[in-house]
C-alpha cells in the first residue's frame, strides 16, 4: 500500500518538524536532511503557498528518497506503485504488449536519468494520483498512430471545408490552413490540466468517472473542466479566424457554426498527434 497523505500525520505529531514526519513515515529510508528541505522549500514556494500541514509529507519524503537514489528506494517504489501504473496504462492501451512497454517507460521516466520525473513531485496531493497521471501521459503518447492521425486529419479538413457557405468556399485553401493553425494555437494556450483532460476524454476514450479517479475529483468536476475547455477553445478559434481571414458578419457566422461542429474532431486529431 502507498503511504497515506500526511496532513493528518503532521497534526497528530504537532511540534515535530516536516523532516521528522517524513522520516517517521519511511524509517528504512535515510534521506539527507538538506535534500528534503530543498524539496520542501520548492513545495511551499508556489503561490498561494501551502503550509507544511497541507502537504503529503510522507509521500514527499519518499519521492525525494527515490530522486536522491537512496538505497532500496527505487525497489520499494516499484513494489508499491507498479499496480497503480499498470491500472493507469490499462485505461488507455488495449494491447498487453503496449501496456507492458508503457509500464516500463513510466518507471524509467520516474526513476532514471539525471533529473527523474519524481524530482518534480512536490507533495501537493497523494503521490498515488500524481504517478497515475504520469503513467497516463506516457500511455497516451504511445497510443498514437501516425497513419490513423493522417487519415483523421484529411477527413477533418474535407468535412470542414465542405460545411461552409458558398461565399467561403472560394477561400477553401486559406480556410483549411487557418482552421488548422487556429485550433492548434488555441490548444497550446490552454492550461496543461484542461489539455490533458481533453486528450484523455476525446483521444483515449476514458469516461468522466475514470478521469475523475485519476485526478482525485468527482466526475461532475471533470465535466465542468471539459465544458470550460471547449468554451475557451471555441472563443479563441473564432476570434483568431475572424482576425486572420477578415470575415464579414455572415461568413463569420458560418465559420462559427463550422468550428463548433468540428471542434472535438480537430482537438482529437491535434492532441493525438501531439
Amino acid at each position: 500500500m502507498t503511504a497515506a497523505p500526511v496532513a493528518w500525520q503532521y497534526r497528530e505529531d504537532m511540534g515535530r518538524e516536516p523532516y521528522a514526519v517524513g522520516r517517521a513515515a519511511h524509517p528504512d529510508l535515510v534521506v539527507p536532511k538538506e535534500a528534503f528541505e530543498r524539496r520542501l522549500a520548492a513545495a511551499v514556494s508556489l503561490h498561494p503557498a501551502p503550509s507544511p500541514e497541507a502537504l503529503a509529507l510522507g509521500d514527499l519524503y519518499f519521492a525525494c528518497a527515490c530522486a536522491e537514489r537512496v538505497p532500496q528506494a527505487a525497489a520499494m517504489f516499484k513494489a508499491r506503485y507498479h499496480r497503480i501504473i499498470r491500472r493507469a496504462t490499462a485505461r488507455v492501451l488495449t494491447s498487453a504488449a503496449d501496456r507492458e512497454e508503457a509500464e516500463q517507460r513510466t518507471l524509467d521516466t520516474l526513476l532514471v536519468g539525471n533529473q527523474p520525473k519524481l524530482s518534480q513531485y512536490l507533495g501537493h496531493g497523494p503521490l498515488e494520483n500524481w504517478v497515475s497521471v504520469v503513467a497516463i501521459r506516457v500511455a497516451v503518447s504511445m497510443g498514437r498512430s501516425q497513419s490513423a492521425e493522417l487519415r483523421l486529419r484529411q477527413k477533418a479538413v474535407a468535412e470542414a471545408t465542405g460545411a461552409v457557405s458558398p461565399e467561403v468556399l472560394s477561400m477553401k485553401r486559406e480556410l483549411r490552413v487557418a482552421l488548422e493553425g487556429a485550433v492548434e494555437e488555441a490548444l497550446q494556450r490552454l492550461p496543461d490540466r484542461e489539455r490533458l483532460v481533453l486528450r484523455l476524454y476525446l483521444v483515449s476514450g476514458m469516461t468522466l468517472e475514470a478521469i475523475g479517479k485519476t485526478f482525485g475529483v468527482t466526475h461532475s468536476s471533470v465535466s465542468r473542466w471539459l465544458t470550460g475547455a471547449r468554451e475557451t477553445l471555441l472563443a479563441d478559434v473564432q476570434r483568431t479566424l475572424g482576425e486572420r481571414l477578415k470575415l464579414a458578419g455572415g461568413d463569420l457566422a458560418s465559420i462559427a457554426r463550422l468550428v463548433m461542429s468540428q471542434l472535438d474532431l480537430s482537438i482529437s486529431r491535434l492532441l493525438g498527434a501531439a
